[in-house]
Parts: C-alpha cells; sequence; structure tokens
C-alpha cells in the first residue's frame, strides 16, 4: 500500500503522464508570452523574421494538436501551413492578442474541423460534443520515475486518463501538459470560462471516483 493519498498520487502525477515523446523544441520552450507579444506585433508591421520565428517556435506544438484532431500528418501540415498563409495575408487586419498560443491552438482547431466538415470526413464536425473526435494517449517517461511502485502507480494512471470523454482529455491535456490557463482554453475551446472549470473540475473528480484497483494490471 502506498503512503500516500490516492487523489494527492494522482494529483502530483499529471504532469509525468503527461510527458510523453511529444517533447517542445528548445525554442517553443524559450519563447515566452511576452516574447511572443513582441513578435506578434513586429509580424502584424510586416516583419518576415519574426513571422518565420512565430512559425518555428509553435510549429511542433501545433502539429502535435492537430493529430489530435486527425491522424493525417499530411493534412495537418497543410492545415498549419494554410494557417500561416492566411496569417500573413490578413496580418494588417488581425488584431492584438493577450495570448498568441492560444490564438494559435484556436486556429487550427477550427480550420480542420472547418475542412473536415467540408470533405465530409467527419460527421459531427460542426457541433463538438463530448464524443467528439479528440485522441490522446496519456503515457509517462519510465526513466523519469526512479522507484518501481510508483512508476507503476503512474502507469495505471495514465490508464485512468485515458478513460475520461473527450472533451475532458482535451482540456486535461490543454490544461496540464500544454500548461495554458483557463482563459486561453476558453478561447481555444469557445467556451466561456465558467464552463472551462466545470469541465476541468468534473475531468478531475472522475480521475477521483476511478479507483486505481479497477485498472488493468
Amino acid at each position: 500500500m502506498l503512503p500516500l493519498h490516492w487523489f494527492y498520487i494522482k494529483k502530483k502525477l499529471i504532469s509525468i503522464c503527461l510527458k510523453s515523446n511529444e517533447v517542445n523544441t528548445t525554442l517553443e520552450k524559450l519563447l515566452s508570452p511576452t516574447a511572443d507579444h513582441e513578435l506578434w506585433k513586429e509580424f502584424k508591421a510586416g516583419n518576415k523574421q519574426s513571422y518565420e520565428t512565430l512559425m518555428k517556435a509553435h510549429y511542433r506544438s501545433l502539429f502535435t494538436y492537430g493529430l489530435k484532431f486527425s491522424k493525417d500528418g499530411e493534412f495537418v501540415k497543410d492545415c498549419i501551413q494554410d494557417l500561416f498563409l492566411e496569417l500573413w495575408k490578413n496580418r494588417e487586419t488581425i488584431g492584438n492578442l493577450s495570448y498568441v498560443r492560444s490564438y494559435l491552438f484556436k486556429c487550427l482547431r477550427n480550420k480542420i474541423w472547418r475542412v473536415l466538415h467540408q470533405q465530409r470526413w467527419h460527421h459531427q464536425a460542426e457541433q463538438l460534443e463530448d464524443d467528439y473526435y479528440f485522441d490522446v494517449e496519456f503515457s509517462i517517461e519510465h526513466h523519469l520515475i526512479r522507484e518501481e511502485t510508483l512508476r507503476d502507480t503512474a502507469t495505471k494512471f495514465a490508464d485512468l486518463l485515458n478513460q475520461l470523454p473527450k472533451r475532458q482529455k482535451e482540456i486535461i491535456y490543454l490544461r496540464f501538459y500544454q500548461n495554458l490557463e483557463i482563459d486561453e482554453i476558453v478561447q481555444i475551446m469557445e467556451i466561456n470560462s465558467q464552463s472551462a472549470y466545470n469541465l476541468l473540475h468534473k475531468a478531475i473528480s472522475s480521475l477521483r471516483e476511478m479507483p486505481l484497483a479497477h485498472i488493468r494490471p
């Protein structure tokens, strides 16, 4: 029996379980919201170097996020390319942003769903319900956890995360893997703050109600 309460373990292990092989680039890690904001202003003014830096900084996280909605990597890449081309074309009419990354996530999310709907690849593209397509497999990097018992618990907890409904998985992914604030998540998922808090609370509550003993060994 582990010496820690299950909920405490679950809360602490969320960050571990979200460390999959989707590793952010060094540039993404170094790009602060303030730097993002400055680059965005320069991009809007027509600075191509700032535009390219924004693309390089956010490309990997956008690609991994896009793959949650479609497993077709080339399709996701095309959507990202089209997104940045449209941003450059419309840069003078786009307003200043408080959160650049969440804006890019939102634009990509909407673009993917719009194309999927237009091409009839997904029958629920017009309305995102709890069972809409969002596929993420939470996992752990075993070398990060030296204690065998805790490593086994973390693996089982990852299984718990994978049992959550799609929208709950998405908000867990955005909040704890992408480290986005609620205000940013609201922008991406196009829900109000109360709905975001309720959804996150429901996801955490679901985890608390799922005993690890019910998970497959």
